[in-house]
């Protein structure tokens, strides 16, 4: 069952044209061995992964879009966003792709 992350918890960015989602979170153990998707809506974001990972990230907080401009045209382009797990730089990264 996904997880509801709080707002702080995601960043979302797009550099260079490319989508990413940064989560501040534990490195699910089946990071990589599983596929990934990602349902990308106006008010929240689903990152979904194999077995019981998943995160559920809002996109609309009392500040605003917590995506950048850009962000839905990122995603369109890419057919989804890429994941990045933790708070380290070399922390893992999959591709989540998109399901409209």
């Amino acid at each position: 069952m996904p997880q509801m992350l709080p707002p702080e918890a995601a960043r979302f960015v797009v550099r260079d044209g490319a989508p990413t989602v940064a989560l501040s979170v534990d490195v699910p153990a089946d990071v990589i061995t599983g596929e990934w998707s990602l349902i990308n809506r106006l008010t929240l974001v689903v990152v979904d992964g194999p077995g019981d990972a998943g995160f559920l990230l809002p996109r609309l907080t009392p500040a605003g879009d917590a995506a950048p401009e850009g962000w839905d045209e990122a995603v369109d382009r890419a057919g989804g966003s890429h994941v990045a797990f933790g708070a380290d730089a070399g922390a893992p990264t999959v591709f989540a792709r998109n399901i409209d």
